[in-house]
């Protein structure tokens, strides 16, 4: 049983790994876009997905093609996670969780057929993205709920801070989470240009949004070839900017105060600070490159990985703080 374990272990970890893997593919198909490059759904030209013949799979169809094999292959992994953990879990909440995860990878993919069936409505395509990285967030959780680490407990884990440091990780969870939502409703209504300056806006250093800056910003896309767009889009990217620099301020504010208490190095609030100094410059190489389809999708992902790397610092000291409460509750 303890070398079932292990396994599912290891299995849930790649699980999240393929997530993560997948929610690069769709942006790919975002950043290209060429989600109607395969018009019908679930078959695709009338094949069976699966026997779609691979010859054919050239420009914007290798993409969405792409994207449609990776999804169900996930789909597949977490139908083999759910029912492991059925079999040799005795914890019923994590049985129940398998399922919901299974569930809720079911609707991400009904979602995106229905992205498909209406010809990707905002909407609709802002649900399928935010699913992902909902159900992305439920294997986070599996996998931590089946680590050493969650069996091992956080004992010998000191904080001079706990409860300042659990308090800022869930803070910095939601403007995480806030800004990935700004983020799928910026491209979904095609604003990623929608200021196609930085770090100025409208070629100021001030960010005031007003009809003389609409002006300057449309006289640019009509010379580089790019629609005429209204106030309502660059507003939308202004907040996703705006957002941006909340995520960054909470971040290390964040981290000052994991470090007041602790002086060991910690790989996951290292990478969380890596991370979104990151994401910010593929942010800027985003609007510099005129939205280059890698780029950018690199920038979708590397969201999603701070995502996941804000979830699970919530985890650990949702976990610790619990503890604590426990030992208090013992000594009294």
């Amino acid at each position: 049983m303890q070398e079932s374990q292990k396994w599912l272990r290891h299995f849930s970890k790649f699980t999240v790994f393929s997530t993560l893997c997948l929610i690069f593919i769709g942006a790919l198909v975002k950043s290209h876009e060429v989600g109607l490059s395969v018009p019908d759904w679930p078959t695709t030209y009338g094949y069976n997905m699966f026997t779609f013949p691979l010859d054919e799979m050239v420009g914007g169809v290798f993409y969405e093609h792409s994207h449609r094999l990776f999804a169900s292959f996930v789909g597949m992994l977490t139908i083999i996670l759910a029912i492991w953990i059925q079999i040799i879990e005795k914890r019923v909440w994590l049985k129940k969780i398998g399922f919901i995860a299974l569930g809720l990878v079911i609707i991400q993919g009904l979602f995106g057929g229905l992205t498909v069936i209406f010809f990707l409505p905002t909407a609709i395509s802002m649900i399928h993205g935010v699913i992902a990285q909902t159900f992305l967030l439920l294997l986070i959780f599996i996998a931590f709920c089946l680590s050493n680490e969650y069996f091992n407990g956080f004992s010998n884990y000191p904080s001079k801070n706990n409860q300042l440091i659990s308090k800022w990780s869930i803070l910095m969870l939601s403007v995480v989470f806030i800004q990935l939502i700004l983020g799928a409703w910026m491209r979904h209504i095609n604003a990623g240009l929608a200021i196609p300056d930085f770090p100025t806006v409208g070629w100021s250093w001030l960010p005031i949004i007003n009809e003389n800056t609409l002006h300057k910003i449309n006289d640019w896309r009509f010379e580089n070839d790019f629609p005429i767009i209204s106030l309502g889009p660059v507003i939308v990217h202004l907040v996703h900017r705006i957002w941006a620099g909340v995520v960054l301020l909470t971040i290390f504010i964040f981290g000052y105060q994991y470090f007041r208490g602790n002086r060991e190095f910690n790989p996951t609030v290292f990478f969380l600070h890596l991370g979104v100094i990151f994401q910010i410059l593929l942010g800027a190489i985003t609007v510099w490159s005129g939205k280059d389809p890698l780029i950018t999708s690199l920038h979708v992902a590397n969201g999603a990985i701070l995502l996941g790397l804000s979830f699970l610092t919530v985890l650990r000291y949702s976990i610790k703080m619990t503890q604590l409460r426990n030992i208090s509750i013992e000594a009294k």
